[in-house]
């Protein structure tokens, strides 16, 4: 099992367990899941057999009542299992006969790599390929063939780099438009997705991976919307609302309340109306206020 994939799932489930720094955002599973299971319809059956599964778990001794937090669906731990899940692959990896997810670094990637593991994954094979396609490339979406069978179409890696492994299947994915990322997805792709049935989810956690080992990124950029920020430029906007101490928070990407009601207060320093909306003009505006104080 390959460590990359581990950290991504763990950076995507609980920002590597960061959750746990903010008690009032967590929730009991137990409540969590009886309110569902008492007041929610479309999840009744789920909460139900998730609740149960969950009292099974307290009945085991592998975490207390007051420790076992989560999610307000019940998913749990560093890697967030729900519990029927955590019953069926649990790992207690440091020896202390409990499978704690929930303070246990290495019982929580011990638990995802046996998921993975169980349901197939191929330890030193991809998720799968960024591809550069032929004319008409849409035609072939989610069109399963050989590796082999794709690069006679003209589906060909952006580094020029052959396929290893030409006689593994792989599936057409497009999720963007024509303007987007064309992907050639693999067995690993699937088994991803066991984790959370979601081609975002399961693309998100190989290119994070990818990331983790040194890639340079998507050859081709996902389209966003004109006057978007990257995350790259999320990063800068933050950095020079703080430079102009009109923010005070973490440097991390994440445009939350705090970033967006510093924008606002810019704004109002601009006789602009303050919507805190995240822009390019909005950081092309901060740009030229940071030079001028330099």
């Amino acid at each position: 099992m390959e460590s990359s994939v581990l950290l991504a799932i763990w950076a995507m489930e609980s920002n590597y367990g960061a959750i746990f720094e903010n008690p009032e955002r967590l929730h009991s599973v137990i409540g969590a899941l009886a309110t569902l299971a008492y007041g929610d319809k479309k999840r009744e059956k789920f909460a139900e057999t998730q609740l149960i599964a969950a009292l099974k778990i307290l009945q085991r001794g592998d975490v207390s009542f007051s420790r076992m937090n989560g999610s307000w669906a019940g998913a749990m731990g560093h890697t967030q299992f729900i519990p029927t899940s955590y019953l069926a692959y649990g790992v207690d990896l440091d020896g202390d006969g409990r499978r704690d997810i929930w303070d246990s670094i290495p019982d929580a990637l011990a638990t995802a790599a046996n998921l993975l593991s169980e349901n197939g994954w191929q330890t030193g094979k991809t998720w799968g390929y960024e591809v550069r396609g032929p004319r008409g490339e849409e035609n072939f979406k989610n069109q399963t063939k050989t590796l082999a069978q794709w690069q006679k179409l003209g589906f060909s890696r952006p580094s020029g780099k052959e396929f290893p492994r030409p006689g593994d299947k792989a599936a057409l994915k497009i999720f963007a438009g024509k303007n987007g990322p064309l992907f050639l997805m693999l067995r690993n792709f699937f088994v991803l997705k066991r984790y959370n049935n979601s081609d975002f989810y399961a693309l998100s956690v190989g290119l994070m991976g990818d990331r983790l080992t040194g890639s340079q990124g998507l050859f081709q950029a996902w389209p966003r919307p004109a006057g978007s920020l990257t995350i790259e430029e999320k990063f800068e906007l933050q950095t020079h609302l703080k430079q102009l101490e009109l923010y005070d928070g973490g440097i991390d990407g994440d445009l939350g309340k705090g970033s967006r009601e510093a924008i606002k207060t810019f704004q109002r320093q601009l006789q602009k109306k303050p919507n805190g909306v995240p822009t390019l003009d909005i950081l092309n505006t901060l740009r030229r206020h940071v030079r001028e104080i330099e």
